[in-house]
């Protein structure tokens, strides 16, 4: 008992945390499900549980989506969230897997604010910037609205790179490691978020670099090579890749960044909540502020540091970081919109205001730095007031719009799954395939001869079937063709063609009976990006060995 009472004492922030996370997530404990308008997270989830169970290590193409006809999904979209998904679903079932990683996503990067802030400026500063970072109305948005679980996800894991980065420099080995494995979580869970945040990343380790007068230079080179090298088997095909689909449905219509953009009273003082969707002006019902008391607190800590005596190196810091906060504030403003013109990459962001998950960043450390600066003795009460503001003024944002009854075989049967099934159907859809207007077929289609098909089966990664040849017949599957399908027949390579109407894979057999098998490969640079990862790995494990 005195050992639990010591460490309760100990790390009390750490249970205040959790217990303020229960003020945001207080809807995921509900039964059912919740509202929100990126209704796929069961079908990917269901999706990543057939690539496990056809051990397609790493998943990549899912045989349901694309209204049956099957998608590339996880060689471009982050997979992390559905790793974690697929193995709790095991225990929770996919709508509980749902909801428990939405909670991860809600509280978990305060818990890595905490750990950041303190280390730098104190434990009441750690905690009041922890909870700014808990209750900021986008992260409201991203969750209850949005329901954009890898974004979110990936905004729980950015303060841990940058807590982890931090220490390796100034302490303990083991953080390089700990900075490795972080940073590679992160660059699978969520393309955009690795875009914005991976210049914060090397910006901030290259900082404490120099104030460490470039001793870890080495050390931290090689974590950063790991971490990319790790996460090759994802970050490669999907950057490099993407001219095998159709990438022009990610920016068209209600998704170019032009169509988009949010005004400075969005920004600072709106406050109408609504479930609506992004469009230009007030109109669309979505609510895309900054947050009260964040912009209000940068400025209070950028004047603060000028008033007060601290170190050359953390004024530095301070200001580079408010620095940031207003680029992501002017990138969200159509008075950028010269960077969004010139730098091709940007366009596929679809949202400008995708960086408002930079100014909740940057706008709850600077609210940490307004308790350091103060006196040590008012920092217990100005955190506390703090607090008491960002809650009374966020709170009531977290919140779904409508909650449903509803069970895993509900959502995963009928209407529901037939929803999800055609749900996002051009995100991904590859180059050579056309937009279906109905859900494929169950079964191959006999476009010409006569023949009869029997036992097939449909995997994440293969298919076969059985087929007794009367007369010369074209099969088509219902499959899109994605390098690289390849065909077997009676166990030898078969030529497969795609030119049909809606690209999908389609071979020609004389009369006979035929063993047909269909198999999900690998193009050569998926081989390498799998290859790169695997000795990532090994390397990251020697290094674990000698840093013992």
């Amino acid at each position: 008992m005195a050992n639990i009472k010591e460490t309760i004492k100990k790390h009390w922030p750490f249970l205040v945390i959790f217990i303020f996370g229960l003020f945001v997530s207080w809807p995921l404990f509900r039964s059912g499900y919740f509202s929100h308008q990126d209704d796929l997270q069961i079908i990917r989830i269901f999706e990543m549980r057939k690539c496990f169970s056809d051990f397609q290590i790493p998943c990549r193409w899912v045989p349901d989506m694309g209204w049956g006809n099957g998608m590339p999904l996880f060689n471009f979209y982050g997979p992390l969230a559905y790793y974690l998904g697929a193995i709790l679903s095991f225990v929770f079932g996919f709508i509980g897997s749902a909801k428990i990683l939405f909670f991860m996503a809600l509280i978990g990067g305060s818990f890595g604010m905490y750990l950041l802030i303190k280390n730098l400026w104190g434990k009441y500063a750690g905690l009041t910037s922890a909870i700014l970072y808990m209750f900021a109305p986008y992260k409201a948005l991203d969750i209850y609205v949005r329901g954009a679980l890898s974004e979110s996800l990936a905004l729980s894991i950015i303060p841990f790179v940058l807590y982890f980065g931090y220490k390796a420099i100034v302490s303990e080995k083991k953080n390089y490691l700990l900075f490795s494995l972080t940073l590679f979580l992160f660059l699978i869970t969520h393309n955009i978020m690795t875009v914005i945040f991976v210049p914060i990343v090397l910006v901030w380790m290259f900082y404490w670099v120099w104030v460490g007068k470039f001793k870890a230079l080495k050390p931290i080179l090689l974590s950063l090579i790991l971490a990319f090298g790790m996460s090759a088997f994802f970050t490669l095909p999907a950057f490099l890749e993407k001219n095998l689909v159709q990438t022009e449905s990610l920016t068209r219509f209600e998704l170019d960044y032009r169509a988009n953009f949010i005004s400075v009273k969005q920004l600072f003082l709106d406050r109408v909540w609504g479930y609506g969707t992004s469009i230009p002006g007030p109109e669309g019902g979505m609510n895309f502020q900054i947050g009260w008391p964040y912009w209000l607190l940068t400025i209070v800590s950028v004047v603060a540091i000028f008033l007060t005596k601290i170190k050359k190196e953390t004024k530095i810091l301070v200001l580079g970081i408010f620095t940031v906060f207003l680029f992501s504030i002017f990138m969200t403003h159509n008075k950028s919109t010269i960077f969004w013109e010139n730098i091709s990459i940007l366009q596929f962001f679809q949202f400008p205001w995708r960086f408002l998950s930079l100014s909740i960043l940057t706008s709850s450390i600077l609210g940490g730095v307004v308790v350091f600066i103060a006196k040590e003795k008012y920092r217990k009460i100005i955190s506390l007031l703090i607090i008491i503001l960002a809650i009374f003024l966020n709170w009531g944002y977290f919140r779904p719009r409508e909650y449903y009854s509803v069970s895993d075989s509900e959502k995963l049967s009928g209407k529901l799954w037939d929803d999800q099934r055609k749900g996002a159907l051009l995100d991904y859809l590859p180059k050579t395939a056309l937009e279906p207007r109905e859900a494929a077929q169950i079964d191959p289609i006999i476009i010409s001869g006569d023949a009869i098909i029997y036992d097939f089966v449909n995997k994440s990664n293969k298919f076969s079937f059985n087929i007794d040849v009367k007369k010369d017949t074209q099969i088509e599957m219902p499959i899109f063709y994605f390098p690289n399908w390849e065909v077997e027949v009676n166990g030898k390579n078969h030529i497969i063609t795609h030119d049909n109407v809606l690209g999908r894979i389609s071979i020609f057999l004389p009369d006979g009976k035929y063993d047909v098998e269909g198999h999900f490969r690998n193009t050569l640079l998926r081989t390498f990006a799998n290859t790169l990862s695997i000795l990532s790995f090994i390397g990251l494990l020697i290094w674990t060995k000698k840093c013992k």
